[in-house]
């Protein structure tokens, strides 16, 4: 479920601080993440829909995504692709209990995108997006975070 589904004329448009986005298709996913992330100085959105995600970042400034890896319909590494297509300075971040997938850390080797773990820890969570939106970038540091 789509915790906020807005349209491009965002009334939030004016709003000067990051957007962050989070997509996954698991509802309690998007709860826990909207619990960890809702009181962190950017902004938050989250949508258990690939292609909405796809439209925003092709619509708005998402300075930063934050993808699970298994969804229906489109893999969080596909549609972490199709981001750095429509926006390269979109930060990119994989979110996976599947790290020992091999194609992952050919991805993140190749500057596709930044792997987080699940089960995550909130605080190394909050950290690691705050660092990433301070210094713009997607890679750096270990490959696989988590507690």
């Amino acid at each position: 479920m789509v915790a906020r589904q807005t349209t491009p004329a965002d009334p939030l448009a004016s709003d000067r601080r990051p957007l962050v986005l989070c997509v996954d298709d698991e509802t309690a996913t998007l709860a826990a993440l909207t619990r960890a992330l809702r009181s962190e100085a950017y902004r938050f959105e989250t949508t258990d829909d690939p292609e909405l995600a796809i439209d925003w970042v092709r619509t708005r400034t998402v300075s930063l995504i934050l993808a699970d890896y298994h969804m229906r319909g489109l893999s969080g590494t596909s549609l972490l692709q199709m981001v750095k297509a429509a926006s390269p300075g979109t930060i990119r971040i994989l979110l996976t209990g599947s790290a020992q997938d091999p194609w992952i850390g050919v991805a993140e080797e190749k500057g596709l995108l930044r792997v987080f773990g699940k089960p995550w820890d909130d605080d190394a969570l909050r950290k690691m997006i705050r660092d990433r939106l301070e210094s713009g970038t997607s890679t750096g540091g270990g490959m696989y975070e988590s507690r």
